[in-house]
């Protein structure tokens, strides 16, 4: 009982006795990027295992948890847990102005009440840098306050007020201000860079651009020329490139990687959250699981077969007649140019909601659909046509005879048995096999003849739909679908090879999102940085889904940060199992193992925590 005791004492304490991330000492300085991998100055890989630590972007003008603890209590709690590195955000607004803090966000540090931003910054890297944790500087966004929105124009990297070269200016003094201390060892030229969409001040917006060599849309070619001043002034510090698409879309780099005055300098960044995978928007906007999803279309996909068995006896009762073939051909290319044209609706659709997020992967991933569809929508007006008007011996009188036959059943069969005799022997009709070719087609077998057509289609998309909600719910997918996106660049050898660390990524459920990204960051031992160390964060407001900013009720206030690894108190860990999985990758090779997931229901919105069950053995 006493040892059971101290072994659940002991699981639910993660502290650095259960692992962490390797210090890099002063003497292993500078670093360089060989290949996939950082490594310091004699070669040795150096992994990115690092925290978030928010604030100075935002109206606080300064770290989180100056308010509740001392800047050094803070610093020790993040190394006590096992990181390695810190990335900290700044505005450009905060080193501009470089306003007067506020007591209510400083007063755990009595000694920063009257100071600057400034001082506030030098006094959290200077506590990151005593405790050996590195330092990547990230330029997060111009205008102090909430970050990041579709919406916003934060997404470029000027914005009204704040030009490129106030941008590059403040990166290059920022990189003048930290230059004789190694551990500040990156910048991160800008935060979740994105296509700005339709707004008063933009006009029709801006569609981000990678290597066209346009000056306003261009980022490939913005983050080389700050990349360059940055290492005029510092040449051992590394440059980190955000991917476009908030951070979601390397792909134009595989044709066009940045270069730079000195080699071996780029790190790339990538960010991934739940609804980056469209898939989890899917579940999220029905509200339904993917297993709830596999039930639905199986029920149908049997549904309809049942349909089809029937009219299919229903058929062989009637003596099988065949469909005269201008009616067949009529028919399949009706209902192809119909479902096509709501198959194009859907794709046109998701073509549009993607654009939201990333125009140039929509362009690659969906509208390619649109395209299909739109063609598959003319092939079948195409068929429908050419049926109608077939070339050939057969008079107009016979083909309004047959319309007419069709719709009046009731008519006499002698005349319009010939006349269906007369077209399918046009049409090369068989009467073999007991197939009774000249049975007359009344409206009945019509009828019956459409609801075959629409039930195999539907059973078509019933058997696509299964397949799809299986598939994208396994790792298999997952792990094809971020290859494509961005870990291609983990390929040694390419043109393209470069680091890619993962500066943000959170969640908060222990469920099967969490573990398949834990999986591959572990397969691909990916640098990482999670969002974030903090507990509480001042906030002002916010964007809504449809992109108007919601001030909070009542003005700005500290509210909790969901994702974030301490409790409110900043000492406190909230979730146990996040600390050990993320511990877990910090080794190189990550040590990393699936746990009991124990949450099947996994959805935006929803919230779900277990207990730690340990690895699956």
């Amino acid at each position: 009982m006493v040892f059971r005791f101290w072994l659940c004492l002991f699981l639910q304490l993660p502290t650095s006795l259960l692992g962490g991330a390797a210090l890099v000492p002063r003497e292993r300085f500078p670093l360089r990027v060989e290949g996939r991998f950082i490594v310091d100055r004699l070669g040795e890989r150096v992994k990115w295992a690092c925290v978030n630590w928010y604030g100075p972007e935002s109206i606080s003008f300064t770290f989180g948890g100056l308010e509740k603890r001392p800047v050094e209590d803070v610093v020790k709690r993040i190394s006590d847990l096992g990181f390695n590195c810190v990335r900290v955000a700044y505005s450009l607004e905060a080193h501009v102005r470089n306003p007067t803090l506020e007591e209510q966000f400083v007063k755990a540090n009595r000694f920063l009440i009257g100071k600057t931003f400034l001082d506030g910054f030098d006094a959290g890297i200077e506590a990151l840098s005593n405790a050996g944790l590195m330092v990547i500087i990230d330029q997060h966004v111009s205008r102090a306050g909430y970050c990041c929105h579709w919406s916003q124009d934060e997404g470029l990297w000027y914005v009204p007020g704040y030009p490129e070269e106030t941008w590059i200016q403040s990166l290059v003094n920022m990189t003048q201000r930290y230059k004789g201390n190694p551990f500040v060892v990156g910048m991160d030229l800008r935060n979740e860079v994105h296509d700005l969409h339709s707004n008063p001040k933009w006009g029709s917006g801006l569609m981000m651009t990678w290597g066209d060599g346009n000056p306003k849309t261009d980022w490939a070619a913005a983050a080389t020329r700050a990349g360059n001043r940055v290492l005029a002034e510092n040449q051992d510090m590394l440059i980190v490139v955000m991917a476009l698409c908030f951070g979601m879309e390397l792909r134009p780099m595989r044709s066009q990687p940045i270069s730079l005055d000195l080699p071996n300098r780029v790190v790339y960044q990538t960010h991934n959250y739940i609804e980056y995978q469209f898939w989890n928007l899917i579940t999220r906007d029905l509200g339904i699981s993917f297993s709830t999803l596999r039930i639905a279309t199986l029920i149908s996909g049997v549904f309809f077969a049942a349909i089809l068995s029937f009219l299919s006896r229903s058929w062989r009762r009637t003596g099988r007649a065949y469909p005269p073939r201008q009616l067949l051909l009529v028919s399949l290319g009706a209902w192809l140019t119909v479902f096509s044209c709501l198959f194009l609706g859907v794709a046109f659709a998701a073509y549009k909601a993607a654009c939201t997020y990333c125009e140039w992967g929509a362009q690659q991933d969906f509208l390619p659909w649109v395209y299909f569809w739109s063609l598959t929508a003319v092939v079948g007006l195409v068929l429908v046509v050419v049926s109608w008007r077939p070339s050939g011996t057969a008079s107009v009188a016979e083909l309004l005879q047959v319309d007419k036959y069709v719709m009046q059943s009731d008519e006499s069969c002698d005349e319009e048995t010939d006349l269906f005799q007369k077209s399918d022997d046009r049409g090369g009709g068989s009467s073999g096999s007991g197939r009774d070719i000249t049975k007359p087609w009344d409206r009945g077998l019509v009828i019956r003849l459409q609801c075959f057509i629409v039930s195999v289609i539907l059973l078509v998309m019933c058997g696509v739909g299964l397949f799809a909600a299986i598939v994208v719910d396994t790792y298999w997918f997952y792990e094809r679908w971020l290859d494509k996106q961005w870990g291609f660049a983990l390929e040694e050898g390419q043109p393209f090879t470069a680091p890619v660390w993962m500066g943000e990524f959170g969640y908060l459920n222990h469920g099967p999102f969490w573990l398949m990204f834990m999986r591959y960051l572990s397969s691909r031992d990916v640098d990482f940085a999670y969002w974030a160390i903090n507990g509480i964060k001042y906030s002002e407001g916010f964007n809504g889904a449809d992109g108007v900013y919601r001030p909070l009720p009542g003005g700005a206030r500290w509210v909790v940060e969901l994702y974030g690894i301490l409790g409110p108190d900043w000492q406190t860990v909230k979730k146990a199992w996040m600390v050990r999985d993320l511990q877990a990758l910090m080794d190189s090779p990550s040590r990393w193992l699936p746990t009991d997931i124990g949450c099947v229901t996994d959805f935006l919105g929803h919230f779900c925590d277990v207990p730690f069950r340990g690895p699956d053995v």
